[in-house]
């Protein structure tokens, strides 16, 4: 190598060194997105549908326009979506999938690291996130929910920057942020908009139309949805519907299931104390030190409501289940600039401390993750491939849960078989107002409208000569729960734990 080029490499290190640092670390926080085809994320497979329908919803072998129509103008929520089809060209839905969920492993940190630098605070903490991004609300696939957590961040950063200097560059970003943040998911667009109100430069009055001018496009999104959908006027009702919040005793014993509980052995549990104690030494490590007047400290107003929120709110509100659930790891993160670090040689071993536990918890989700895809995944593609192209199917998951994660990660498998094969699937929220999609009118005998509460969770309770036989071709189970009567349906493929069942010819 010459001179001339190792003396560039050092001024692109020195000048980008800290940059690309966190870059690498946050490609290694990526590794859940990828290590298996399978992850155990309990709504992943929904969601992998409903990109494929969006992607694909004039393909005729797969039939989606057949059955359903699409209703983008109606749901909040349609971000991700509309960017899994956009990567879906050229990508192929599920990667286009797991570069959406890298944007959220690898974003938070990078996101929260340009929030920390623009606030004039010490950016090593950004590594406190990466043990706390496979979290429960992360198991239980809602995606779009986490994937505005970085897109939250991102914002706030804008926010800081226009507020400063506001021009129509930055003015720019920060409108599209703003916008793009609204339509990822209501809970991070919420609490953007109380840090907005925390960091908007009220002492300026010079600033004022130029600083909120970006919030125009996201504040009339806002409000058509709130005030002119079936969901936003859903939102409004469930405001005054609030449920009762949990006693306090039941909400402390609760916060760990909400937030960490996440593998079944105790290997979560000790990540989260090793980064809980890092965190707590950095913090009596520092009080020697005089740290510099950082900014946005109004800011822990946030992590605060969300302790508020938790504490009072129920578990669900109308149609919304997981509500206060969902606070936790909200101040977790937000909580995260407000820590501190010592100066000096301590200061480098705490960094070196909660790095080291954040790579051996990437480690310990990607081995967990591998175990799961091994020994209990199963031949679900297989099983899916099974079935014909453009059928109606219902999964009836029996067997929904794992011995490696807690909670139901194979309660949407049946989803799978939409993705790979179209058609029609039974779970789904079509039907739901929230959803981007739904029933076409009068395609499908009554049967198929929106199912009962609670229908994925109880195969058991579904009828087969009144309602399975008339709406639906072909059957996937898990478990060996389905006995239908004779002339109705029969297996057509098996292997282990899945099988497929196909209406008899000429059943009513």
């Amino acid at each position: 190598m010459s001179s001339t080029t190792e003396g560039r490499l050092e001024a692109l290190l020195r000048k980008h060194g800290s940059t690309l640092f966190y870059v690498a670390v946050a490609l290694v926080a990526t590794a859940p997105a990828w290590i298996v085809k399978h992850p155990p994320l309990q709504d992943l497979p929904f969601h992998l549908a409903t990109i494929r329908v969006v992607h694909d919803f004039g393909d005729p072998q797969l039939g989606f326009a057949q059955h359903y129509v699409l209703t983008f103008g109606r749901t909040q929520y349609v971000l991700y979506y509309l960017l899994g089809s956009a990567l879906a060209y050229p990508l192929g839905v599920q990667a286009a999938n797991v570069v959406l969920l890298s944007v959220y492993l690898g974003g938070t940190p990078l996101a929260l690291r340009a929030l920390l630098r623009a606030l004039g605070r010490d950016e090593r903490l950004c590594l406190f996130s990466i043990p706390i991004l496979v979290n429960v609300m992360f198991s239980f696939g809602l995606l779009p929910f986490i994937f505005g957590i970085p897109i939250m961040f991102t914002a706030l950063w804008a926010a800081v920057r226009h507020f400063d200097a506001p021009t129509p560059k930055t003015g720019a970003i920060l409108g599209v942020l703003v916008i793009g943040l609204f339509y990822a998911h209501i809970f991070p667009f919420g609490l953007f908009a109380v840090g907005t109100l925390l960091l908007f430069p009220w002492t300026r009055p010079d600033r004022w139309i130029r600083s909120a001018l970006p919030y125009v496009p996201g504040g009339l999104a806002a409000t058509y949805w709130l005030f002119f959908t079936e969901p936003g006027k859903a939102a409004r009702g469930a405001a005054k519907a609030a449920e009762q919040a949990p006693p306090l005793a039941q909400a402390l014993s609760n916060a760990w299931m909400w937030t960490g509980e996440v593998f079944r052995d105790q290997s979560d549990e000790a990540h989260w104390i090793a980064a809980g104690a890092v965190a707590v030494l950095s913090l009596g490590l520092s009080t020697q030190w005089k740290h510099k007047a950082a900014r946005g400290r109004l800011l822990i107003v946030i992590p605060l409501l969300c302790v508020v929120m938790y504490f009072t709110q129920g578990e669900s509100r109308g149609a919304v289940w997981l509500f206060c659930q969902r606070f936790p790891i909200l101040f977790l993160f937000t909580v995260i600039p407000f820590l501190r670090l010592p100066h000096g040689w301590l200061g480098t071993l705490c960094t070196t401390a909660i790095l080291a536990v954040s790579v051996s918890s990437v480690a310990n989700v990607c081995k967990h993750y591998v175990q799961f895809e091994r020994e209990e995944v199963g031949e679900i593609d297989e099983a899916c491939d099974a079935v014909p192209y453009n059928s109606k199917t219902a999964a009836l998951i029996f067997d929904k849960g794992s011995g490696v994660v807690h909670w139901a990660p194979f309660l949407h498998f049946g989803s799978y078989c939409q993705l790979r094969r179209g058609g029609l699937i039974q779970f789904s929220y079509a039907g739901w107002s929230h959803w981007p999609f739904d029933y076409k009118p009068g395609a499908y005998p009554p049967a198929v409208t929106k199912p009962v509460l609670r229908w994925e969770w109880m195969p058991e309770g579904r009828d087969v000569t009144g309602e399975l036989m008339p709406n639906y071709d072909h059957i996937v189970t898990r478990g060996g729960g389905f006995h239908p009567p004779p002339g109705t349906y029969r297996v057509s493929w098996r292997s282990g734990r899945w099988a497929v069942w196909e209406r008899e010819p000429g059943a009513r």
